[in-house]
């Protein structure tokens, strides 16, 4: 992290049942940090996944394009070439 850089950190409250609290306040402790640090783990890994599998389907999707536009496959031909 750049020193420049500040996040800015805002309270959420959210509701678990006990034995997601236990299983939460276990895991953290068992890794040695605070349950909101555990928390703020697995969201941050979550999130990553999420945004990890969009790219993945984004580029699934263009992947069928480039293979399937007439436009798009007429540059398999420079393959290999040098630009300029």
């Amino acid at each position: 992290m750049l020193a420049a850089e500040v996040h800015k950190t805002r309270r959420l409250s959210i509701l678990l049942n006990d034995t997601l609290v236990e299983c939460l306040s276990t895991s953290a402790q068992s890794q040695g940090v605070t349950v909101s640090a555990f928390v703020r783990r697995a969201v941050e890994r979550e999130c990553e996944r999420v945004q990890e599998e969009a790219l993945t389907h984004a580029a699934d999707a263009l992947a069928d394009l480039y293979r399937t536009d007439k436009e798009l496959t007429a540059f398999l031909a420079l393959d290999g070439e040098p630009i300029a």
